[in-house]
């Protein structure tokens, strides 16, 4: 009987890991909370830095071709709604395998539990044990194999320093957008006090939209906090290949250098309140001047995994970034600053002491912020190509 993979996910990653999977003779089913792509549709509004064929894989552009469908040029810069529209559906089409808005609530070993068989090989003689909910009724099923490739997308950064909400901001997250879905609606921002938090390419996104909006819309006011000191909030890669990239981070920080908005650089948030004014913001206290006054934030500080989804299994997390560790120990040797540096990575970076558990794409990144598509298309070659060698044969 053919070995049964489970695929949390239906994503970029989770989507191309089904075909690679399929076409290798795994039996498959992907499990995705919400709709296909979802996440990828919350930021289609923004242009992607990587050209098309860096964010498709050879087997799912072939499909779709036989299938009579028309693709975009290799060298085109989608945005994320065209992508999901003109790939990442149709290609989830190609699937009956693929449940929606089922969301996989925990994992754990049938017949083992934490603390059973650790270190020992018969732990994989068991298969998984998935808690799954689907429009409120919750069930069992199980799997030989765990590709969690769920993201982190759901999983926000707070505001505050040092990894905690800032105060008071658990209160007033429906004044706050985070994420790059975050400035979306432009028109709702148009003549509103505007607060950016983050340093990061999803803010020079959203400061470069907001520069725009406040050109046609000059009562806008605009404020970017940024946790790095310096007036240049973002590092240019010298002789960028990704063009798209550099001339967000060329216009976000000539937007900093402006008037076009105000720059509060080396501080995070301390704490918010609501007054009659607006929301009342209070920079960290190294940071003098009074407290700022905004009606909306845009909370871009990053994301991380969610890891409570394992916590019955065997798992090795960095305690800095809570990737994979084996990965997150190569990626933090890596200085350059630039995803495209970061060299390729196989198999072996990707395993956790639980047998047939493996974290792909952004997840298995953790907080760090550098993932590329391209990277997790590597990862599932490179990993379906190890687990067929070690004892996880597709028959």
């Amino acid at each position: 009987m053919p070995m049964t993979l489970a695929i949390i996910g239906a994503g970029p990653i989770g989507l191309e890991a089904a075909l690679a999977a399929r076409q290798r003779g795994y039996r498959i089913q992907v499990y995705e909370r919400g709709d296909v792509a979802e996440s990828v549709r919350r930021w289609g509004h923004i242009r992607m830095f990587s050209p098309f064929a860096m964010n498709a894989s050879e087997a799912g552009v072939s499909l779709l071709r036989q299938t009579g469908r028309q693709l975009p040029p290799s060298d085109a810069l989608l945005t994320g709604s065209d992508y999901a529209d003109a790939y990442l559906a149709p290609l989830a089409e190609q699937f009956e395998e693929i449940q929606i808005r089922t969301r996989v609530k925990a994992l754990a070993r049938e017949g083992a539990g934490k603390r059973d068989k650790i270190g020992e090989p018969s732990r994989a003689d068991t298969p998984f044990r998935l808690l799954v909910e689907r429009e409120g009724v919750e069930r069992y099923d199980s799997a030989d194999l765990i590709f969690d490739c769920s993201g982190t997308f759901l999983n926000p950064n707070p505001l505050g320093d040092a990894g905690l909400p800032a105060l008071g901001e658990t209160a007033l997250q429906a004044a706050i957008g985070y994420g790059p879905s975050a400035a979306g609606d432009l028109d709702a921002l148009a003549g509103k006090r505007v607060l950016v938090a983050g340093g990061g390419h999803s803010a020079a996104n959203a400061i470069v939209a907001l520069a725009d909006l406040r050109r046609r819309h000059p009562q806008t006011a605009v404020t970017w906090v940024v946790k790095k000191p310096g007036k240049e909030p973002l590092r240019r890669v010298p002789r960028d290949p990704l063009a798209e990239r550099d001339r967000i981070v060329a216009a976000a920080n000539a937007a900093a250098a402006s008037r076009a908005l105000t720059l509060r650089d080396g501080a995070t948030l301390h704490s918010l309140a609501s007054t009659d004014q607006g929301i009342e913001v209070t920079l960290n206290p190294s940071v003098p001047g009074r407290p700022l006054i905004a009606d909306r934030i845009l909370g871009l500080t990053g994301f991380r995994p969610d890891t409570t989804l394992s916590r019955e299994l065997h798992v090795q997390n960095c305690w800095a970034t809570e990737g994979t560790y084996p990965l997150a120990a190569s990626l933090l040797g890596e200085t350059g600053g630039d995803c495209l540096a970061v060299a390729g990575v196989g198999a072996e970076t990707l395993r956790h002491p639980e047998p047939g558990y493996f974290v792909l794409g952004m997840k298995s990144y953790g907080r760090t912020p550098d993932f590329l598509i391209r990277t997790g298309l590597e990862q599932i070659a490179s990993l379906l190509d190890w687990v067929r060698a070690n004892g996880f044969p597709p028959h």
